[in-house]
């Protein structure tokens, strides 16, 4: 009975390790899916945070009116980074301030504006309801110099008071064009005026100030620093009422009136292909136009 019992001892044993073990391998069988099918789970080989550069548009700047001729929120937090931002094969700041402009984020919206509206009396738009392209408009200072312009109230020849933003605006600074797949200029461009002041720091760029130097009150952009008017914001964007479907290219042009002495004045247009079906607006053929203009000096 004793050897009984103890043979039998062993078989319960050992049915209890092959029971155990099966048991693993279906947990570990369930946890591997888990793994595999779970979209927080993090591979190291893919766990780099450094985002993709894209191109800049190419080509040199002539401000004709051909498209195929290369011419904010004011709380935005100043650690903001943007995406896309100019090349790496930019990344050492040139001499003196020069601006590279981007432009992203495009989209449709139907909106109304009454006679009281801030953008009516900013003189943006009419009273009614209009059909609007908005887009983000970044202004990048990717030379070694601070681009300061200082007290509003000391340049009255340079600014103007904007009622829907609620500060001085530099005129004319930005300015905004659109072409039909022909080449024809859309009668939708116009000059934007702008707040310059120090929204985020260019990750890239190792000269830049720790610290944001210039706001709506005291005007300029830092080396190494950007700014950015959101789409969401009063006047930004293109009334596109009587357009129809198609493809079109938006120029957008910065520091369009050479208000800022540049060390270089050859990058500072941007030109991004669009398409407008049924009240949506895709970019097209982004690998050779990307909304990030590349330095050029």
């Amino acid at each position: 009975m004793k050897i009984q019992w103890t043979n039998g001892r062993k078989r319960v044993a050992l049915l209890g390790g092959v029971l155990l073990v099966a048991v693993a391998g279906i947990g570990m069988i369930t946890l591997a899916g888990i793994v595999a099918d779970n979209p927080f789970a993090v591979s190291v080989s893919d766990s780099s945070t450094e985002p993709p550069t894209p191109s800049g548009s190419d080509g040199t700047v002539d401000e004709g009116d051909s498209p195929t001729d290369e011419g904010n929120s004011a709380t935005s937090s100043p650690t903001l980074e943007p995406d896309p931002e100019p090349a790496d094969d930019h990344v050492e700041a040139k001499p003196g301030v020069n601006f590279v402009p981007g432009v992203r984020n495009f989209n449709i919206s139907t909106e109304s504006f009454d006679e009281s509206s801030p953008d009516v009396e900013d003189g943006f738009v009419t009273p009614g309801e209009h059909r609007l392209l908005r887009f983000d408009m970044i202004i990048y200072n990717v030379g070694d110099t601070d681009a300061e312009l200082g007290n509003p109230l000391d340049r009255r020849d340079l600014y103007e008071y904007s009622d829907s933003h609620g500060h001085a605006h530099l005129k004319g600074f930005n300015e905004y064009a659109l072409f039909d797949e022909s080449g024809e200029k859309m009668d939708v461009g116009k000059k934007q005026t702008f707040c310059l002041r120090d929204n985020f720091r260019i990750p890239s760029r190792s000269n830049a100030s720790s610290s944001p130097q210039f706001d709506c009150d005291y005007q300029g952009i830092s080396a190494g620093w950007a700014d950015i008017y959101d789409s969401s914001l009063p006047g930004q964007y293109l009334v596109i009422d009587s357009l129809s479907d198609g493809k079109y290219t938006l120029r957008a042009t910065t520091n369009a009136e050479g208000t800022v002495d540049e060390a270089c004045a050859g990058d500072n247009t941007v030109r991004v292909d669009l398409r407008i079906n049924n009240g949506t607006v895709t970019e097209t053929d982004t690998s050779q136009n990307h909304s990030v203009r590349t330095p050029a000096c």
